[in-house]
């Protein structure tokens, strides 16, 4: 076919190739993506039209009554190639049109959930069961999955480390469970294949590293893939690998395999992954010193990463802390900034950090826009190795290292989003007779958490294992709301 193709070509006249056509080549960085109502939405692709003009953004309208606009705010969020708009209030799932500004009508199919708001002041935990393992630093993913008219969540679990004679083993186990109703959880399964019953774990043992699950439906990929990003390694070391596998709904059926790495090893790191980006900020050296690099990824069309990108320094050292990257501003806080021992130790005299810094971003290539600039305290006394989730509305902040932590004071913290930033934390939030150290949980330290959201809209979250300050010991609880 090829030589055929070369034949008709001879004798014909070159030129320049003829424009390619209009079409929508991603919504908020994904094939078929899950929006949410009143959130901002980026369309990419071609031949949108230099100025909106007639052109329209719509979706389908709640209760068959045919289509909803959707508003453009600004002659400045319509180009020929990215178009911004908002989810409206009446939008459901089904077709998204963009019609050019030359009249041509573009879709994408996109599944809509209701926006729910999260009230931290009715927080209550449950005890959601035990994880096989009584690991610390564990990483944990979550991957939402339309169907039908719900949303299906699977949650991935990966490495962690057990404490061993006063030291931190790491672990290679990668496990898979299902999200239930109301915010439950089915069984862990540990990851294996009927041939080989190492090939589903991780090559090397990693804790303290990242997670993150790429899908069609939040990024690039047509497929489903698992990534496990930095983390330490047997001899406690920060790594700089990262590994990835095919996943389905309900296992990993891929070995995981190393991809591209990352420009520095980094442990205890601030990974946020969202609108198919992978940001990862601060973490540890290689020895434990807290480091200021930011790194951004981008999940390509073949599950791979598309370059790990450097960005601006961070102004102070972080690692153990917590982030968020709204719509067009990062947000990182606590942690330490001085050397720490794998996991962030457990020495009181640690100096830890209550202070955030923060920059711009952008919204449609997800880079950087402006350099890191000290932001405002948010927290009341400095913090570190706690698990952060990330409600959209509501940021809580679980466990870790602080002034109180030994008894409880405020185990769980609520900070509200204030645009495209956060306000103060501050707490405990939630119901005292249902916290986690109410249901045995002790005081965590290093515990992960993770969120997802139901058909509904609602958002759910769960933390697991850590370390009791109180005894040392590790813990084997999950607990979730």
């Amino acid at each position: 076919m090829l030589a055929a193709a070369l034949v008709a070509c001879a004798g014909e006249s070159s030129g320049p190739l003829p424009p390619a056509s209009p079409r929508i080549d991603y919504v908020d960085g994904a094939l078929e993506p899950i929006l949410e109502r009143g959130r901002a939405v980026v369309i990419e692709g071609l031949g949108f039209g230099a100025v909106q003009g007639g052109g329209a953004v719509t979706f389908a309208r709640a209760g068959g009554g045919g289509d909803v606009t959707a508003p453009v705010a600004s002659p400045a969020d319509w180009s020929d190639q990215v178009v911004r708009t908002t989810v409206p209030d009446s939008a459901v799932s089904g077709t998204l049109a963009l019609t050019t500004a030359g009249g041509r009508r573009l879709t994408a199919t996109v599944h809509v959930l209701p926006h729910v708001v999260f009230s931290p002041d009715t927080l209550h935990w449950d005890s959601l069961g035990t994880f096989p393992r009584a690991p610390v630093g564990v990483a944990l993913a979550a991957a939402e999955i339309p169907s039908g008219t719900g949303v299906v969540t699977t949650l991935y679990a990966a490495g962690g480390a057990e404490q061993i004679s006063g030291a931190l083993v790491p672990d290679s186990g990668v496990y898979v469970a299902r999200a239930l109703a109301a915010g439950l959880v089915g069984p862990w399964v540990r990851q294996h294949d009927a041939a080989d019953f190492t090939s589903r774990v991780l090559p090397a043992p990693r804790a303290f590293a990242a997670a993150a699950v790429a899908t069609r439906y939040n990024s690039r990929f047509a497929g489903s893939g698992l990534y496990v990003i930095g983390g330490i390694d047997g001899a406690g070391r920060a790594q700089a690998s990262v590994f990835a596998a095919d996943v389905t709904a309900d296992s990993v059926v891929g070995r995981l395999t190393p991809i591209e790495p990352l420009p520095a090893p980094a442990a205890g790191a601030l990974a946020v992954v969202t609108r198919g980006r992978i940001y990862v900020i601060g973490g540890t050296d290689s020895v434990g010193r807290p480091r200021q690099n930011v790194f951004v990824g981008r999940i390509g069309l073949e599950g791979h990463i598309d370059g790990w990108y450097v960005q601006p320094l961070l102004p102070t050292p972080r690692a153990y802390g917590g982030a968020v990257v709204r719509d067009e501003r990062a947000v990182a806080f606590g942690g330490v900034a001085d050397s720490v021992p794998p996991g962030g130790g457990l020495d009181s005299g640690t100096a830890r950090l209550a202070s955030s810094d923060t920059a711009a971003v952008s919204l449609v290539s997800g880079f950087f826009t402006s350099a890191w600039a000290p932001g405002a305290t948010l927290l009341s006394t400095g913090r570190s190795q706690f698990a952060t989730l990330d409600l959209r509305d509501v940021v809580l902040v679980v466990g870790g290292v602080y002034a109180g932590a030994a008894t409880n004071s405020a185990e769980t913290i609520a900070a509200t989003a204030v645009g495209d930033s956060l306000g103060p934390f501050s707490g405990p939030v939630g119901l005292a007779t249902r916290s986690i150290a109410f249901q045995n949980g002790g005081t965590l330290i290093g515990p992960t958490g993770v969120t997802w959201r139901e058909a509904d809209g609602s958002r759910r979250g769960l933390v697991l294992g850590g370390i009791d300050l109180s005894t040392g010991l590790r813990k084997a609880g999950v607990w979730g709301f």
